[in-house]
């Protein structure tokens, strides 16, 4: 995983320039090409217990086969420890579901996870969402 930098090829009036945007990615080469996985914003990643990045990607995936959830947001302690909030769907999230979640999160993050259920989340002033994010 390493920071995504892009370029232009075609403008004939500007030098070539290359430009870091912010966002992490990683390569894979396939058998039939190669493709990338774009992992989120590098402002964005949390640390694992053994110091470790973990990125949005990471934690989106931890929420794979989990219905019940509109939108979340993860947000990380100097501490380490991690609050999950999220805005339930109008079909709720059973306790179970909840259960594979934090216990997933914890085994990524190796750290403690306490989940909160929220009616709605706020959007940075950008407008937004911050999925992950590391709090002072």
């Amino acid at each position: 995983i390493g920071n995504l930098i892009v370029t232009t090829l075609s403008n004939d009036y500007m030098p070539l320039l290359r430009y870091g945007i912010g966002d992490l990615a990683e390569r894979n080469e396939r058998s039939y090409g190669t493709d990338y996985i774009v992992h989120g914003r590098a402002r964005d990643v949390l640390l694992a217990g053994d110091g470790q990045r973990v990125t949005t990607w990471q934690v989106d995936q931890c929420f794979a086969g989990v219905g019940g959830i509109a939108h979340y947001q993860l947000r990380q302690s100097p501490g380490g420890e991690c609050r999950l909030r999220y805005v339930p769907e109008s079909c709720g999230l059973d306790a179970d579901s909840l259960r594979t979640l934090i216990a997933r999160l914890e085994s990524l993050l190796e750290n403690p996870v306490t989940a909160e259920s929220v009616p709605t989340l706020l959007p940075e002033a950008s407008g937004k969402f911050r999925l992950t994010c590391a709090v002072a």
